[in-house]
């Protein structure tokens, strides 16, 4: 029988704070950089120039495929080969969620922008609004609302897929713990409590995610049985 011994867990309770902020911070640098990417990348699919659309297109589908864990071995392994460019394993990690990320978030944003009915668009257009006010007034805030629930559900698997980054050794929680095993031999425990702390993250980010999507059902209501479009 197994014999626990959680005070090994109060003797290195460093060990697990420290890790589980190295993975915040993987995790908020690749959200904001494949969020921005990603958006991009959906207007460009979207444009008129085929040549961008066809390239935004390519880089889509080829970061949906590769799995992130061949995308962060790669990155970290092979471009100082290629290049002779050495990158630290922390922007390794940072790039390949990136880059991964970005090619849902841009399918994300794509679909949000064409669930706005063309007519909004048109409407905005005859009341002599330019093609970038249509865009930013009528538009985005609309496709914003729509996104939010999935964006909100691709940050929190990036939260958890940000444990892959302990297979190039960046010292987020997982391989701060797969340290601490080698030392200690309490495999069970650490785990137990590295489990506990992902939840303590993780949870608030899914609970925020249901308040969202709770307002927005609230706010796509129509007001005394009527629904208002700018064409009226």
């Amino acid at each position: 029988m197994y014999n626990w011994n959680w005070h090994i867990i109060s003797s290195y309770k460093i060990v697990f704070v420290q890790g589980a902020l190295v993975t915040i911070e993987l995790t908020f640098f690749a959200v904001i950089l494949g969020t921005v990417l990603g958006a991009a990348l959906a207007f460009l699919k979207k444009s008129r120039n085929p040549m961008f659309s066809f390239i935004a297109k390519v880089y889509i589908e080829i970061f949906r495929a590769i799995p992130i864990l061949v995308l962060l071995i790669w990155i970290f392994y092979v471009i100082p080969i290629l290049f002779d460019w050495r990158i630290s394993a922390f922007v390794a990690a940072v790039v390949a969620l990136s880059m991964n990320l970005s090619a849902f978030v841009a399918e994300t944003v794509r679909a949000g922008l064409e669930s706005i009915p063309q007519s909004q668009s048109e409407s905005g257009l005859a009341l002599g609004m330019t093609s970038r006010q249509v865009t930013a007034k009528i538009v985005m805030p609309q496709a914003v609302r729509n996104m939010i629930p999935n964006l909100m559900g691709l940050y929190i698997t990036e939260l958890k897929n940000s444990s892959l980054a302990s297979i190039i050794a960046v010292n987020e929680i997982l391989h701060r713990s797969n340290i601490l095993i080698s030392e200690t031999f309490r495999p069970l425990e650490i785990y137990t409590v590295v489990a506990v702390v992902y939840l303590i993250i993780i949870l608030p980010l899914v609970y925020l995610s249901r308040w969202f999507e709770r307002r927005l059902a609230k706010a796509d209501k129509p007001i005394f049985g009527m629904n208002y479009e700018i064409s009226h």
